[in-house]
């Protein structure tokens, strides 16, 4: 009997719990020689005879019954630990999801997920991951990450995604007194700008549109701290573009005001992305299902990406 098959434990199994070789056969679905043959097998390789007459049925021997009974147990192992179907239980879960995230994700998305963790799921963590959009691919590919937030652009054919919110760019400028004229496209491009290094990719998009409409927009400062720009817009006369989401959280932190764009850029897609491995874990798909729901304004469905 070759070890690496593993059908041996099956017949163990099945020849002590029913004391008959007829009876073993009918439960495994076999004919009775089928299973006389794999016993005389057991019995070379043994060297024992492993179940022995008695009355109408058969005993097993003490070799057999050890063999027997761990065969149960490595069969009841193989059904609990492979075989059924995994279950998660949120409530009593204690997970931890490490997410790559942009400023965005961490200034809109996670205190979002946070608090509605806080009651469907207390056990469950969010480790938060700075993430830039040229890091995506390959930290979700090498499990750095277990997914992640934000607006980044094109990514790899290999990821995920699902939609969590889409928002406009919108202008905020120093909160002035009185009521200001609408902001036309060459004054807006001429009027010093100042970039978020953090949203990258939405600086591009802009200095994009902006030169299709035949301009050349005025970056008078790149800043590191995204937090910093409303205060150096509400200190200067620099302006920003920025999602509408970030756009509502500064203006509770600077004295600025918004404006609407002068030409058309399109919205900015929020979502969080995954590598196909996680793609089926009952655990990954709750979590993702779960941020989802906390944006539910918004359609989102599962889809590779196109």
């Amino acid at each position: 009997m070759d070890t690496q098959d593993l059908n041996f434990l099956y017949l163990m199994d099945a020849l002590y719990r029913e004391g008959s070789v007829s009876r073993a056969a009918q439960k495994l679905g076999l004919t009775q020689p089928a299973v006389s043959h794999g016993l005389n097998r057991l019995r070379e390789k043994f060297q024992d005879r492993l179940f022995v007459r008695m009355g109408a049925g058969m005993a097993p021997t003490p070799l057999g019954e050890r063999i027997a009974l761990g065969s149960r147990r490595v069969l009841e192992m193989i059904r609990t630990d492979i075989m059924d179907a995994p279950r998660f239980d949120p409530s009593l879960a204690a997970r931890t999801f490490a997410v790559g995230m942009t400023d965005m994700g961490g200034t809109v998305i996670l205190p979002r997920v946070l608090h509605a963790l806080r009651t469907e799921a207390p056990n469950v963590r969010v480790v938060p991951v700075a993430l830039g959009p040229n890091e995506v691919n390959d930290m979700t590919e090498g499990a750095a990450v277990d997914l992640a937030w934000g607006y980044f652009g094109h990514l790899n054919p290999a990821l995920y995604q699902q939609t969590l919110f889409r928002r406009p760019l919108i202008g905020i400028r120093r909160k002035a007194s009185g009521r200001r004229a609408t902001l036309g496209f060459d004054a807006f491009v001429r009027t010093p700008h100042v970039f978020a290094t953090a949203t990258m990719v939405t600086n591009e998009l802009l200095l994009q549109k902006v030169k299709e409409r035949g301009g050349t927009l005025q970056v008078a400062m790149e800043c590191p701290y995204i937090l910093a720009v409303p205060a150096i817009v509400a200190g200067s006369d620099y302006i920003a573009t920025v999602p509408a989401e970030l756009a509502e959280l500064f203006l509770r932190l600077a004295e600025i005001e918004t404006f609407p764009l002068p030409l058309a850029v399109p919205d900015i897609v929020v979502k969080q992305h995954w590598h196909a491995r996680y793609n089926d874990d009952i655990a990954h798909r709750w979590f993702r299902s779960f941020v989802a729901q906390c944006f539910n304004d918004e359609q989102a469905m599962d889809s590779p990406i196109v």
